[in-house]
């Protein structure tokens, strides 16, 4: 049958429709373990026997998964077999091959879900991908959970509020994945702690800042937003904290070299008649756009030389970071020092 996505497996789910076969893979860790066990739950249940549910790992045997399918269901409708991270690259090609003919003589009653909780292929053996997919699309179903944009983070967002009756607009929800980034466990934790902090009613602004932890790229933004302010006591300041956090010098100067990099291309595209979404596409920018938008408050600032003169000191920075014994707290506040000057 045809791959389905992650409404129409939801509407499955819901629908009661049960498969031989599931196989969920994808960049979305959080949602293949949300919907493996979603699909557990609604076959066997909160608390499944220990005699019709079987869970295996990447490093369980793989004939103690075959033997596993053949179970006929006790006092259950359905028998159970869970295969976490099936490692599709470290399995031998003659083990591969005799699962996927057990998977294709899977007797009624037995339902397998694969699911790619945490391994993601790195195409070194393509060819047994694609049988493992090939075959699972053929007895059951493939459902792939590709990264979510923008956009429908943001929404996820909303929608975690709502359930718990906070109130959250789409532009705050885009400030946490500003602050947090584009992870979901991160943001799914992140909101949980700020509606338990709100309790009810609607998230102010104030509270996103008071309550929800910055990465070290939304970090170190504050810092470089204060420089290209030319305010000089907020700047040192965000680096005296980024150093009291004990962030490593080295990770600080490459977030510097990003914001730099990203403002320096949002200049020269608008000096071409473009856009800043024109940029997100030719470098890439997918679930990070607002960088660019920010980069583009950022960079009206400077001049474009100025631009590039910066870029010169943080490359000047970054060489001798990696290239000599100079104290690298010392460097980063040399070369700060630097660029509030121009």
């Amino acid at each position: 049958m045809a791959k389905m996505n992650e409404v129409e497996l939801k509407q499955d789910i819901k629908d009661g429709f049960v498969r031989k076969v599931y196989f969920l893979y994808g960049e979305e860790k959080m949602l293949i373990s949300l919907y493996a066990k979603k699909i557990s739950d609604k076959l066997m249940g909160k608390n499944p026997s220990d005699f019709n549910y079987h869970i295996f790992n990447e490093n369980s045997d793989i004939e103690e998964i075959i033997q596993s399918l053949d179970i006929i269901p006790f006092s259950a409708n359905y028998n159970y077999v869970g295969v976490d991270d099936f490692n599709i690259e470290k399995i031998a090609e003659s083990d591969l091959k005799y699962f996927l003919k057990a998977l294709a003589d899977i007797p009624d009653g037995t339902v397998v879900v694969i699911a790619m909780k945490t391994v993601s292929p790195t195409g070194k053996k393509a060819s047994a991908w694609k049988k493992l997919t090939d075959c699972c699309d053929k007895y059951g179903v493939c459902i792939e959970f590709p990264r979510k944009n923008t956009n429908d983070l943001k929404r996820q967002i909303v929608h975690w509020a709502s359930k718990r009756d906070i109130l959250l607009s789409y532009e705050n929800a885009q400030t946490i994945i500003e602050y947090t980034g584009t992870d979901l466990h991160n943001l799914k934790n992140e909101t949980d702690k700020l509606c338990a902090y709100v309790g009810k009613g609607e998230v102010q602004k104030k509270d996103i800042d008071t309550v929800i932890t910055k990465n070290l790229s939304a970090r170190v933004y504050d810092m470089t937003d204060a420089i290209t302010s030319g305010n000089s006591v907020k700047a040192f300041a965000c680096l005296d904290l980024l150093f009291f956090q004990r962030e490593e010098p080295i990770m600080i100067l490459a977030e510097i070299v990003n914001t730099y990099v990203d403002m320096y291309r949002v200049r020269l595209a608008i000096e071409n008649g473009m856009r800043s979404g024109d940029v997100a596409k030719d470098f890439d920018y997918k679930r990070r756009e607002f960088r660019l938008k920010k980069a583009e408050r950022s960079s009206s600032r400077l001049s474009t030389e100025k631009i590039a003169k910066s870029l010169e000191y943080i490359a000047s920075t970054n060489q001798k970071m990696n290239s000599s014994s100079f104290d690298k707290k010392f460097l980063l506040e040399k070369l700060i020092t630097r660029l509030i000057a121009l």
